[in-house]
């Protein structure tokens, strides 16, 4: 779970995190294909919820959203980003999903088995067809597989399938996939994070022209796109043919709006019926003209040191910086209490049922606690090598102006003790070609996470095996043998308990400075309402939920 082919920082993983604040598509990401509230036509057994009271038979004919930053494709072997996915989600699924709580579920795969350890056995979904009208089978998945894993193709997932040994059409309507050792993740592999269906006809003939303008994308989902201009929207036709249950919203608009107050404006003039992806500062001001929802999504926002480089290679300068973050005053000035002060990199809730929350909560409490204290700040840079005092930078993505704000409020800290910190807004596209170049000692680290398992967070950014995605450069044998152990282990158990091991241990070397756990804002005017806004809420087909208010 570490690089893409020429060693760079997984665009996948990096780009999860920027969509200002779109929760997890990605990603963060890891992504997956939320489970429909289906109509079963498949014969397969499985069951959703209906809408109820909501209004599941009331169609919509047009509905125009609006997202916070552009795409440069549709492919998100190219570009993983939190849009990215959020659009491909709608049109391409996997065979596993993941609803809005983060449990998975039947996907294009109707049921699935692990035989064994290495082994994993999936039974596909009959009587689906792609949105050409072709037949989906088993090759269909063998082949995009195989895409993923060819290294000539570039593919920023390519990472996630280093341990599969085989993949093979078994039968009809089975696929198995062997491993070469053990993966306790890689279930959450075959999800929308790590796979999105396509047909071979289509990866054969379009190979290296997917998600353009021109070629968009072909898949099984609820929607067909129909139209794809970069920096400005993407066009959705409802996929009448569609295995679940028809969605309410036959045309759906996704508008790129980078500006905060033109979202505003174009809400209040009735151009826009809601957005997708808005910061906390800014969401507020949209709670007198829509109906706004804030979700608990599991992302983090950290502050990650550059362990193998001066001054962030000795401790006490990392724990100075510590000491000088106010972090609950950034979250409840800059958040307005819309988050919760981050004590590792996993969230809490991101242990599920491999941990009861009272051992997770004493797990976290044993992390050594860095209050906001500016005098122990001092005492911290006065033991370091840096105790005169130094310069640094941070940039943050134009995506994300709550990072922009947190890092003028540390700057501001930081010149009472000595140091200077000179903050800067970069675009999005440069601020991820900078993560894991090296270049820069002090960065942002913000992602999403699409699991319900910490190994998603613990694995890639704490283990040193994970050379291109642990962008603090993170060496602690202690913690590289419990994420291993982890990794490798069958009982849930002892994955817990080495995940925590590593966990606490990475707490108190402070590689990176946990700030907050967010949450994500979506607003849409009060004649529409979109349904099961969980944490895992945009990872699946989200617009399959949307439904006209009661």
């Amino acid at each position: 779970m570490t690089s893409e082919p020429g060693g760079n920082l997984s665009r996948r993983r990096l780009l999860r995190l920027t969509g200002a604040g779109l929760g997890v598509l990605a990603a963060s990401g890891v992504l997956a294909a939320c489970a429909p509230p289906p109509a079963d036509k498949s014969g397969d057994g499985t069951t959703g919820s209906g809408a109820g009271a909501q209004g599941a038979d009331v169609p919509i004919d047009s509905l125009t959203l609006a997202l916070p930053s552009s795409l440069s494709t549709l492919d998100v072997g190219r570009e993983s980003g939190v849009l990215n996915y959020l659009v491909a989600v709608l049109a391409q699924e996997s065979l596993l999903s993941v609803d809005p709580s983060g449990k998975l579920g039947p996907g294009l795969a109707s049921s699935w088995k692990q035989p064994d350890a290495r082994t994993y056995v999936y039974t596909l979904r009959r009587g689906v067809t792609f949105t050409d009208g072709t037949p989906f089978t088993a090759d269909d998945v063998v082949a995009s597989i195989d895409a993923i894993r060819d290294p000539k193709n570039g593919s920023a997932l390519g990472y996630a399938y280093a341990g599969v040994e085989s993949v093979k059409s078994t039968g009809d309507h089975e696929v198995t996939i062997r491993l070469k050792a053990p993966d306790a993740m890689f279930t959450w592999t075959t999800t929308a994070g790590g796979l999105l269906v396509s047909s071979r006809a289509f990866l054969t003939r379009n190979r290296g022209r997917i998600g353009t303008a021109k070629t968009l994308l072909l898949g099984t989902g609820p929607y067909r796109i129909t139209e794809f201009a970069a920096d400005d929207h993407v066009l959705l036709e409802r996929n009448d043919a569609w295995w679940g249950e028809k969605p309410a919203v036959r045309k759906l608009k996704l508008s790129f709006v980078p500006d905060a107050g033109t979202r505003l404006v174009a809400m209040k003039s009735g151009a826009l019926d809601g957005a997708l992806g808005l910061a906390s500062d800014e969401a507020r001001g949209w709670e007198s003209h829509a109906r706004v929802t804030y979700t608990g999504d599991r992302s983090v926002v950290s502050l990650a040191f550059d362990t193998a480089k001066a001054p962030f290679d000795d401790l006490h300068v990392r724990r100075a910086l510590a000491h000088a973050t106010d972090r609950e005053g950034m979250v409840k000035g800059i958040l307005h209490g819309k988050a919760e002060v981050a004590d590792a990199l996993p969230s809490r809730e991101m242990w599920g049922d491999l941990m009861p929350a009272s051992e997770v909560g004493s797990g976290y409490d044993a992390i050594p606690a860095l209050s906001f204290d500016l005098d122990a700040a001092r005492a911290e840079l006065d033991k370091s090598s840096a105790k005169d005092g130094f310069t640094a930078e941070l940039h943050y993505p134009n995506s994300g102006p709550q990072l922009g704000k947190a890092a003028l409020a540390l700057a501001a800290s930081l010149k009472k003790i000595g140091i200077t910190l000179n903050v800067k807004e970069i675009t999005l596209e440069q601020w991820v070609a900078e993560l894991g170049s090296g270049k820069q000692p002090l960065q942002f680290l913000w992602y999403f996470p699409v699991t319900g398992d910490p190994a998603e967070l613990a694995d890639p950014y704490l283990n040193a095996a994970a050379t291109a995605t642990n962008i603090a450069h993170y060496d602690n044998g202690t913690v590289n043998t419990a994420l291993d152990t982890a990794k490798s282990a069958t009982d849930k158990d002892v994955r817990a308990r080495e995940l925590m091991k590593a966990v606490q241990t990475a707490g108190a070397d402070l590689p990176y400075l946990p700030l907050w756990w967010a949450r994500t804002a979506s607003a849409f005017s009060e004649e529409y309402v979109l349904l099961d806004q969980g944490p895992f809420a945009f990872i699946g087909p989200w617009a399959t939920r949307i439904r006209k208010s009661a």
